[in-house]
């Protein structure tokens, strides 16, 4: 198990009173109780660390330039679903934008782009995945909803920094998404359609 004892739930506690005589009914309750503990025992999630944790992207311009910009508050977790594979839940507040020329950061905060007044949330959920895909990388798929769009979109765990325990380190995300797949139109003249990713995502240890 990636990251075993970490963000582990402690065991849950059931206590059953029985009356004499019915011991099949004991006998169907303890089973049923053993079930659910393992069930909870297994249970695993690990939150973002949102201070640590970043996303950026780049546009390319016209003149082969780069347009670039960094959100600085993420959200979420990493859930172990089942022995085995893992689901990211993550959502990004868009008003923690940040860009090194304030004229281009009014503009992606505006309509034609994020539109950070009515769409302040991007968020992604991804299907399971397994959890060995954190050591040695792998592809993330889910659904992110951004722009008031949700499209099923395809990402790509980067090898860990740390293979033994893959969760002490940085988890690192990349990936390509055309921008007027979610309603970002503006500037297709001098602005590229695609947007490249990069996401360091921290986990709360």
């Amino acid at each position: 198990m990636v990251g075993a004892g970490t963000g582990q739930r402690p065991p849950a506690r059931i206590l059953l009173a029985v009356k004499p005589g019915s011991s099949a009914l004991a006998l169907w309750l303890a089973t049923s109780v053993v079930r659910i503990a393992c069930a909870a025992g297994d249970a695993s999630s690990w939150p973002i660390d949102s201070a640590h944790s970043r996303a950026q992207f780049s546009v390319r311009t016209l003149w082969l330039a780069h347009e670039r910009g960094e959100f600085t508050s993420l959200h979420g977790e990493l859930r172990r679903v089942d022995g085995d594979r893992d689901v990211v839940d993550a959502w990004i507040d868009a008003s923690s934008l940040s860009m090194d020329d304030a004229d281009a950061l009014k503009e992606a905060q505006g309509p034609g782009f994020f539109d950070v007044a009515n769409r302040p949330r991007i968020h992604f959920v991804s299907a399971p995945f397994p959890a060995d895909a954190l050591v040695h990388g792998g592809t993330l798929e889910g659904t992110l909803e951004l722009h008031g769009e949700r499209r099923m979109v395809h990402f790509t765990l980067q090898p860990s920094d740390c293979p033994g325990q893959p969760l002490a380190c940085a988890v690192r995300v990349s990936g390509t998404l055309s921008r007027g797949d979610f309603g970002m139109h503006a500037h297709r003249g001098w602005l590229s359609d695609r947007v490249a990713l990069n996401l360091n995502i921290v986990l709360a240890q």
